[in-house]
């Protein structure tokens, strides 16, 4: 059974282009990766938030992106090798470095506190397909607003494909030859791409195999964001050069491509910007 799309469908249509913001709005003692990013995001004006899914050792599924234990529980192991009451006896350090009451929320903890009716794009799961979406089958009321994204790879494409329920998914796409994929597996639920573009050759904006998904009923992402001072999701169009030098430069240059989404660590800066289009 394909989850009904037309909600995400008409947030599309009804916008100039989507804003997401990278693991929800944080800063000062709003932590990454929580109930409470994902609920400032809203008041931000972003359109979706997205969210990382790691598991314990006991097979529980938290909101965490691995590799930030030490910036953000002081600890050196990776989470998903702590188990469940290892993950739940850390506080998290916020922007400034001092350790605060929060902790990090199992999935469950999540969907008990934010409005059922926002968009989270689920980042990092595929890895867990095999458990994690019979999992989310239980949560039925958020499954119009869950959108799962993977790299567009065969083992995790056939693991969603072959699940009886067919979630909302934008797969990562850095070549053109992962497209075909989609044409194999027919059952997907694709609402949308994130397209990698490490220089402006735009190999795949401008491939004829990208046409079909031009016609405003998907979701084209970009990444905004400046993860380091090397890594390049687009060609050079971030954040930085939006904030530092112009939206003209960065933001606007990705919608004349056919850009119509944008993932952001700055989503009230460049609502802003969508308000004066």
């Amino acid at each position: 059974m394909k989850v009904n799309n037309q909600p995400f469908i008409a947030k599309l249509r009804n916008n100039k282009f989507l804003i997401l913001v990278h693991r929800g709005s944080h800063g000062g003692n709003i932590i990454e990766n929580t109930s409470n990013a994902v609920k400032v995001s809203s008041l931000q004006h972003a359109d979706m938030a997205e969210v990382d899914i790691s598991q314990s050792t006991d097979g529980d599924f938290f909101i965490f992106h691995d590799g930030g234990e030490q910036r953000l529980l002081d600890e050196s192991r990776n989470i998903t090798t702590l188990s469940t009451a290892e993950i739940e006896s850390k506080s998290y350090y916020n922007a400034l470095s001092e350790k605060i009451g929060q902790k990090v929320e199992t999935f469950d903890y999540l969907y008990r506190h934010v409005d059922h009716q926002t968009f989270l794009n689920v980042d990092r799961s595929w890895n867990y397909w095999e458990t994690f979406l019979p999992f989310l089958d239980a949560y039925q009321d958020m499954h119009e607003y869950l959108i799962l994204k993977s790299p567009l790879k065969r083992e995790f494409v056939q693991i969603l494909n072959d699940h009886s329920v067919k979630y909302l998914y934008f797969p990562i796409v850095d070549d053109l030859s992962q497209l075909d994929l989609l044409d194999e597996f027919t059952d997907l639920n694709v609402v949308g791409l994130e397209l990698i573009e490490a220089t402006s050759s735009w190999k795949l904006l401008n491939s004829e195999k990208l046409a079909k998904y031009r016609n405003g009923n998907y979701m084209l992402l970009a990444n905004s964001i400046k993860l380091n001072d090397s890594l390049n999701l687009f060609a050079g169009l971030d954040d930085n050069v939006a904030l530092l030098d112009s939206p003209n430069k960065s933001w606007d240059e990705m919608l004349k491509l056919g850009i119509n989404a944008i993932q952001t660590d700055w989503p009230d800066i460049l609502n802003e910007y969508r308000k004066r289009l």
